[in-house]
This record gives C-alpha cells, structure tokens and sequence, in this order.
C-alpha cells in the first residue's frame, strides 16, 4: 500500500481564521497552504535590536514600540520562515529533542521576534502616513517565535514495517484547538513561525504510535513525560557482548558393553545488547512511569562425536533469564531435534521486560537442558548411564546508572529495541 507523505512546506496560516481542530486530531488533514511568492527579504528594522544570545526570555511581550503596528492573526504560523529577520533575543533549550519510535525531532534554535516584515509571511503590506510600509507584530497577547527543527528517522532495517514505519506527526496546540504541521518520516529540517499565547499554554505537539510528547512554544523545552522518560536516560544501552561459558559433563559411549568413546557437548550463551527504551513494536508504549528492557541474546549448544552417525537424536532448551528489582522474566527457545552429529545450533532472540523508568541494576543468567540418543543395536554402540544433561550460566549483573532523565538525550535505537 502506498503512503503518501506530508513534507516540511512554505505555507502560513493562523488558528483563529481557518478554525480548530479536536486535541486528539492529530494527523488531520492540513488547514491551509500558500504559495510562495513573496520571498523572504531583509527586515527594515522594525522590531528589537539583535540580541547577544543570553539571558532567559521575559515572554517577549509586543510592548508600546508595536502597539500602533498591524496585527498578525492569533495562532499565526509560516513554515520555512526567512532568517533574514531581526532577532530580539536567541534561547537554547536544554531539553531539546524528542524522541519518537520512528525518529529524533530536534529544536535547534528558539528566536524572539518583536516584528516581521509583510513580505517574509507572505502578507500584503501595509502603509504609515508617510506610505512606509509596516512590520507585523504578533496578536494581542501573543508573541513570536522563531523555531529551528531538524528530524532524523530512525534506521528502516531497525523497524519491521512491511509499508515503512509510520510517520511521525507534529502539531501546535494552543487556545484549545489544534493544527496539523507535516508527517515525518525522512530527514529533514525547516524553520517555523508562531504567535504564541504569552501565557505559555501553547505547545507543540509531537505524535507518534498514538502517543503525544509536548514541547513548549515559548522556550523550546521539551516537557516531562512519564511514558516517554526511558528514552531520556543516559547511558540506556548497555552493550556487554558477554558469552557464559557452561561446563557439560560429556556422554561416554560403550561399544559391545566396553568403554569406546564420548560425545562431547558444549554450550554458551551470549547476551549481546540490553537497551532501556520507552516502546517496542512488540508491546508500544510502557505504561506511566515505566520502560522497557530490551535484551537480545543467543545460544549455542554443540555436540560432537568422532564416530559418525553415532548420535541419532536429541532435543535441547535455553532460557534466558533477566532478574529486576526481584521479578524474574524470562525467554525459551526449543528444539524437539538436533542436527545430526556434529551438529550445531544458535538463534538470535529477544528478552522484553517491563522494569521501572528508573531501574539501575539488572541480573542475566541462562540454564536449560538437551539430551541425545545414539543409533544403537544390540551388541554394538550404547550410552553409559543417561543421555540427558541440565545446564546453568554464571550470573552477569548489568548496571544503569541512575540519572537526571530531563538531560539530553542520546539517539535512539528504535526500541524496536
């Protein structure tokens, strides 16, 4: 089935003229687009003087030096919006990505802006008394804000889709309503213009696999997320690669009832990659305050003769196992028949437990058991004893060190993880 996909795009629009959409609209079809005519030419002036870079922003209110200027609309919002502007005032969010199951949203830049020229969001100009034309200022009570954004999707070969993994779909809501931006899906980035309520209720609205992650308009601070937090974490990949050797007893092997040779076996377990995220595609989103941990592992149990054919059957299981917080879970994998002698047998497989978002420690082992039968007659090869065999792992602690989960984060995996 083929998707169509709604890119980044120059357009401008304001919420109060084109309408509202419900919270939960999210995906919704878009409110309005413009062509772009008008360019996007140099500021005259008007507005702020350009700003050092520092300092908190005070809400960036219009002030008597716009009271006499025209108005843009409520909710007023350009895409691929000029940097040709002056600039009252540069923030830089700490919190400044979000993280998604199909990609990274990056606020790169937050900018205070007092005025834009009619020209840079696409509006016819207006005249003073001397037929100057005039900059716009943001609607009563609101301001603007310049936000620089980049998205980075995740790796397709990470996501099992059989369309591609779905879009991630980013909103502005304010005012009780909200307005459909672009579907993100490749990578990309834009800059966007908004007039924000001063009051900081305005967010944007970043969605994806049914769950809304917020960031606000004003500072270009993500917020806190209970479902999300997971993926804030550092250091949430741990990547021991580490194999647990098993020591087997071998098989001794009569021949006519006398002493002829062993079936040696061996077994190890690895446990490759034990990753914290906040969804899989397997079970979505964890609940609140919650997370996944993710662990993939493999096993490999070898049996080996110097007589061939001698091992006829045999069957074997591995289960790993991931102990949190006192709450084992674990992993089987199983195989009613070996291969035939020498034979040899590995798969990869995923551990998924829910653990807390944040969980600092977690204990890995492995045990499990196999069994062979050889292709015996009366009078000729014959096991001493059973043809049976448990086996368990040495235990492998895993720590997370526990940290502030609003720092920024690393990239994601895709927890799919």
């Amino acid at each position: 089935m083929h998707r169509t996909t709604t890119r980044f795009g120059r357009r401008a629009f304001g919420l109060a003229a084109f309408g509202a959409l419900a919270l939960s609209a999210c995906g919704s079809e878009e409110i309005a687009r413009f062509t772009d005519t008008g360019g996007s030419g140099a500021s005259d002036g008007g507005g702020a003087g350009a700003s050092d870079g520092g300092g908190a922003s005070d809400g960036g209110g219009t002030g008597a030096a716009t009271a006499d200027l025209p108005q843009l609309e409520a909710g007023f919002t350009v895409e691929n919006f000029t940097k040709d502007v002056t600039v009252s005032n540069t923030l830089q969010p700490q919190n400044n990505t979000v993280i998604t199951p199909t990609g990274t949203l990056t606020i790169d830049g937050v900018q205070e802006i007092a005025t834009v020229p009619a020209e840079a969001v696409d509006l016819e100009a207006e005249m003073d008394e001397d037929g100057e034309e005039l900059d716009f200022a943001a609607a009563e009570g609101e301001v603007l804000r310049a936000l620089d954004l980049s998205f980075a999707p995740e790796d397709d070969d990470d996501l099992a889709y059989d369309d591609g993994p779905p879009p991630t779909d980013l909103s502005i809501r304010a005012g009780g309503s909200q307005t459909h931006l672009a579907e993100l899906d490749l990578e990309d980035s834009t800059r966007i213009l908004v007039s924000v309520p001063q009051d900081g209720s305005a967010a944007l609205v970043v969605s994806s696999e049914g769950h809304d992650q917020l960031v606000d308009l004003l500072t270009g601070e993500r917020q806190d997320d209970d479902v999300a937090a997971a993926y804030y974490r550092a250091d949430r990949v741990q990547e021991p690669h580490h194999t647990f050797p098993v020591s087997v007893e071998p098989f001794p092997v009569l021949y006519d009832g006398e002493p002829d040779d062993d079936i040696d076996a061996t077994v190890s377990f690895q446990a490759t990659t034990l990753t914290l995220t906040a969804w899989t595609e397997e079970t979505g989103w964890a609940e609140p305050g919650g997370a996944w941990l993710v662990m993939d592992w493999s096993s490999e149990i070898t049996v080996d003769t110097s007589i061939p054919g001698l091992v006829e059957a045999g069957s074997y299981s591995a289960v790993a196992s991931v102990t949190v917080d006192g709450e084992t879970t674990t992993d089987e994998v199983h195989a009613d028949e070996l291969l035939l002698s020498p034979s040899s047998n590995e798969e990869e497989r995923t551990l998924v437990v829910p653990v807390s978002a944040e969980m600092s420690a977690a204990t890995v082992s492995m045990s499990g058991e196999f069994s062979v039968e050889v292709d015996s007659k009366p009078g000729f090869y014959e096991l001493e004893g059973s043809g049976e065999r448990d086996y368990t792992s040495d235990e492998l602690a895993v720590e997370f060190s526990p940290d502030d989960t609003t720092s920024s984060p690393q990239p994601s995996d895709g927890g799919g993880d």
